[in-house]
């Protein structure tokens, strides 16, 4: 069931976010997006965990780390949405994710916090998968008028979000381990993400440093909730039960999913592009054969 549902929410995610990087997006849409799939989560989150009083809440610290990370996952992301493309910033942000778990998990065996580190086979295939992402990105420079500093600026923010899905994977691992319930994180998770948004959509745009949003809000409003608050929900839920490195090599599936929606919609990709998209799969899956070794 874990799987299911991250199968399901990676895969409703990608479609949704490609759909809406396709229709010229700003950045004032994706702060509002933002702001409304915070708010509804947090909301959603508070009353269902209403209902179930005696469920343990997060602690305090890994409250924290969780709002911090969540925060800087989604701004990146969408910044780099309206940069450039869903599918750079989708490659990114999955392709560094297990990189990124991976090297925490090998400095908390280090410092003696864990029983096992990453073994070597491990090492490989998360270093494979990044640079078959960084590959995939490059072969896609060509096919975006909005040309390279564009194109690096939207890498960059895709970098980042990997770094930070990273950790949120983590720290949801801790919580689930904790025996914290997803509606109680779902509850608390956003806070960050919705003053971030907020505070942005509230201060740049009647300052005149952002144009309006473009989108009408009744689309905004299901746009928040088809491509954030049910796809992270079912994801919550997996990644609370399931091994972080195996939850961030999961996401390898969105950029493949999002670059053949592009192609779909009729954007132009280059064949590189397509066979690179089509090998980041099995690289990902790789991750799944390899073990802990002892610390």
């Amino acid at each position: 069931m874990p799987w299911l549902a991250l199968i399901t929410g990676n895969g409703l995610h990608a479609v949704i976010t490609a759909l809406l990087g396709l229709s010229m997006i700003n950045v004032a849409d994706s702060l509002l997006i933002l702001a409304i799939a915070a708010a509804g989560s947090a909301v959603l989150g508070a009353l269902a965990a209403r209902r179930n009083p005696a469920a343990r809440v997060p602690a305090t610290r890994s409250f924290a780390w969780l709002n911090l990370w969540t925060a800087v996952t989604f701004v990146s992301f969408f910044l780099g949405l309206v940069v450039y493309s869903a599918v750079v910033v989708f490659t990114l942000g999955a392709s560094f994710a297990p990189l990124a778990v991976t090297a925490w998990s090998a400095r908390q065996a280090r410092r003696g916090h864990a029983p096992t580190r990453p073994g070597r086979a491990q090492w490989v295939a998360v270093c494979l998968l990044a640079a078959l992402g960084a590959a995939l990105v490059a072969a896609l420079a060509g096919s975006d008028s909005r040309g390279m500093v564009a194109l690096l600026v939207a890498a960059a923010l895709g970098v980042i979000d990997g770094a930070a899905a990273g950790g949120v994977a983590i720290v949801s691992r801790g919580l689930g381990a904790a025996g914290v319930g997803v509606w109680q994180v779902m509850a608390h998770r956003y806070y960050a993400t919705l003053v971030v948004a907020a505070a942005a959509l509230i201060v740049l745009v009647p300052g005149g440093l952002l144009a309006a949003p473009s989108l009408p809000l009744g689309v905004s409003i299901a746009a928040a909730f088809a491509s954030l608050v049910v796809p992270f929900f079912l994801i919550q839920y997996a990644i609370q039960q399931l091994a972080p490195v195996l939850v961030t090599g999961a996401l390898a599936l969105i950029p493949a999913i999002a670059l053949f929606v592009e192609m779909a919609a009729g954007r132009a990709v280059s064949w590189p592009a397509v066979l690179l998209g089509l090998l980041i799969v099995p690289a990902s899956l790789a991750i799944f054969t390899t073990r802990q070794q002892p610390a």
